[in-house]
């Protein structure tokens, strides 16, 4: 867990200079999202698990990043 949260957080630096798209396995997925909202990685288990074939958009509302959506199909 710790060395998938070490690979997200070197991915969210391009998070912050515009749109980037990521493809990832669910729980990736879900350590990326939470290291983005400044969260430990231990923290994904709290999303649940993508759902395969699905989307999810990380985006900023007032200056906080923010899960836009999650699990679309």
């Amino acid at each position: 867990m710790v060395a998938r949260g070490r690979g997200a957080d070197r991915i969210r630096p391009l998070l912050d200079d515009g749109d980037v798209a990521v493809v990832a396995h669910g729980h990736p997925a879900c350590v990326l999202t939470v290291r983005r909202l400044g969260l430990d990685a231990f923290a994904g288990r709290l999303l649940g698990h993508p759902h395969p074939g699905t989307l999810g958009f990380l985006g900023a509302e007032h200056g906080q990043p923010v899960i836009s959506a999650w699990n679309l199909p």
